[in-house]
């Protein structure tokens, strides 16, 4: 006797669970690559806080690559949000996403060992081509017309704006840092009032959505 089988387009918590838990690693993996300076025999341990102090670049590469590895979580939360089913072109959209996610963690070492130009070009390469995976999910999951009615247009090409606004500023940032690389670094910066303004209009849209069903 057959059993009634639930149709794959339906199943997104297996999504959702491998996307979460591959991000969840990712982040830790972070945090391990931070190395304990070690301590010469014969110098007295006041000197730690200085080698500590050195070490700048790791943290720094730590506290980046976490917050956008968290930015893009909430963004990859809210594409799921809205997405009813999915197609396998959904499926293996998600992997590519979740395969750049599992490299930074690489590209933050090779930052935080040379925090040159080359390491600032690295890791913002691998961060823009992340940020690029995850809007091209939400571009692929609403020209599909695979996300839950009720949404306008706008609302839609405002979220793709906030989708393709973070590796945008990774891809200016490398052309910078063919010049400076201090400047490229500052660049990352324009991630925090960017994000705001765009999710300021975000929630503009939405709430003059609701206004008009009423």
């Amino acid at each position: 006797m057959g059993f009634p089988l639930r149709r794959e387009s339906d199943e997104t918590e297996r999504l959702l669970t491998l996307s979460d838990g591959v991000i969840a690693i990712a982040i830790t993996l972070l945090v391990l690559e931070i190395t304990v300076p070690v301590l010469p025999a014969s110098s007295p341990e006041s000197e730690l806080p200085t080698l500590i102090l050195e070490q700048w670049n790791e943290f720094f590469g730590f506290v980046l690559s976490f917050s956008v590895i968290g930015l893009y979580w909430v963004l990859h939360r809210r594409i799921f949000i809205h997405i009813e089913k999915h197609t396998k072109g959904i499926v293996w959209l998600n992997l590519l996403f979740l395969l750049m996610v599992a490299f930074v963690p690489y590209a933050t070492s090779v930052f935080s060992t040379y925090p040159g130009r080359f390491g600032v070009m690295f890791l913002a390469g691998v961060l823009a081509l992340t940020g690029f995976s995850l809007a091209a999910l939400w571009l692929y999951a609403s020209r599909k017309e695979l996300i839950e009615g009720g949404i306008t247009s706008r609302t839609t090409e405002i979220q793709a704006a906030r989708f393709l606004a973070s590796p945008m500023v990774f891809v200016v940032s490398i052309v910078a840092a063919a010049f400076d690389s201090t400047v490229a670094v500052f660049l990352w910066l324009l991630l925090i009032p960017i994000n705001a303004a765009l999710q300021s209009k975000l929630v503009e849209s939405v709430e003059a959505t609701q206004s008009d069903v009423r």
